[in-house]
């Protein structure tokens, strides 16, 4: 028989033999991250490439080159389409860059062909943080 209007039921209680999952208090790894420490192929560019890489930015061409961390921004956005970083630079040779998401690597450059303030910059290697 159905109950009437002034009558209620009540579901069972509800309970589980199951204890609740851990909470972790680590922070979660920003999506695609690999284990810091994880090393990251730079440009791979021979010396050939580089003296004519070096030739064309003498003549004008992809000034940026000169610039370390500009070098750094353009290798990210290349190897890992990351848009939004933020930079800072270390040794002489090192660029730090932080991704929008958290991500962190830590770039090497080098000055292939010619070095001082007229000397293109190249990615050698990187570690991910």
């Amino acid at each position: 028989m159905p109950p009437s209007d002034d009558q209620t039921t009540q579901a069972p209680p509800i309970t589980t033999s199951q204890p609740a999952p851990p909470t972790t208090t680590a922070a979660p790894q920003p999506p695609n991250h690999p284990t810091p420490g994880t090393t990251i192929p730079g440009e791979g560019l021979t010396l050939q490439q580089a003296a004519d890489l070096q030739k064309s930015v003498d003549n004008g061409h992809q000034p940026w080159r000169l610039d370390r961390v500009q070098v750094a921004k353009f290798f990210v956005q290349a190897r890992f389409d990351w848009t939004n970083v933020q930079t800072s630079t270390g040794a002489p040779m090192i660029v730090f860059v932080t991704n929008q998401d958290g991500s962190k690597v830590t770039l090497h450059l080098t000055q292939p062909a010619t070095h001082g303030d007229h000397g293109i910059w190249v990615v050698e290697s990187g570690v991910w943080d």
